[in-house]
């Protein structure tokens, strides 16, 4: 749990903090929290105070473009992450769209997140490598520029020149379904869209698994 802590720590102070108009709340009411506000405070170098904001005790750092306020207390719970999928596109504008209507179905979904810039990522990886100082390499597989290179051994359909992945983390596994649902129903309809699949990584990447429909597709590893 220190690692999360560490984590929290840095991207609310290199990311929240340092973005325009920005308040950082707390959502999770849990007996288990870190004490990062006050961390967070010290950047006020001995100007932070504790005020009453937005109907709570918050700690205020005065900032050149304002203020800044953030909860005391942030809660934490174990939750699912890694929900994978994948967009597989007649052209690189056409997979990009189908990820980006995906991932904004996802945002609209409570109790889930996207990682990467906006939600996708062109760099789906599986994981190993076969340097030995790796622990996640591209999946040539499903590299389109390696087709030709890989024949037989290459996955990628016929017809498809690009591929894009989103990741959906969660609180619970039926949340993660729930966001991966919308996001296939978002995606679907996607001019020059061939297909939506996902990463099973041969049931490596975690013991929860969301079936995609129809049947022919691969579960999505969680």
């Amino acid at each position: 749990m220190q690692a999360l802590e560490k984590s929290l720590l840095a991207r609310i102070s290199q990311n929240v903090l340092t973005c325009p108009t920005t308040t950082c709340f707390n959502s999770l009411d849990t007996d288990a929290y870190y004490k990062l506000g006050r961390k967070v405070a010290f950047f006020g170098d001995g100007y932070e105070k504790l005020e009453h904001r937005h109907g709570r005790k918050m700690w205020v750092i005065p900032t050149m473009g304002g203020e800044f306020a953030i909860d005391r207390r942030f809660g934490y719970s174990d939750g699912i992450m890694g929900g994978n999928l994948w967009f597989l596109g007649s052209s690189e504008d056409a997979a990009i769209e189908a990820a980006e209507r995906a991932a904004q179905a996802v945002d609209r979904t409570p109790g889930v997140i996207t990682t990467f810039p906006g939600g996708i990522a062109a760099s789906a990886s599986k994981a190993g490598s076969r340097y030995s100082f790796l622990f996640a390499s591209t999946y040539e597989k499903f590299c389109p520029t390696l087709k030709e290179q890989l024949g037989d051994a290459s996955a990628v359909p016929e017809g498809v020149t690009s591929i894009m992945e989103i990741i959906i983390n969660g609180c619970d596994l039926e949340t993660v379904a729930a966001a991966t649902y919308a996001a296939i129903d978002a995606a679907r309809d996607t001019s020059g869209l061939v297909k939506i699949s996902a990463g099973n990584y041969g049931g490596r990447l975690g013991k929860s698994f969301i079936y995609l429909k129809p049947r022919d597709h691969e579960p999505a590893a969680t």
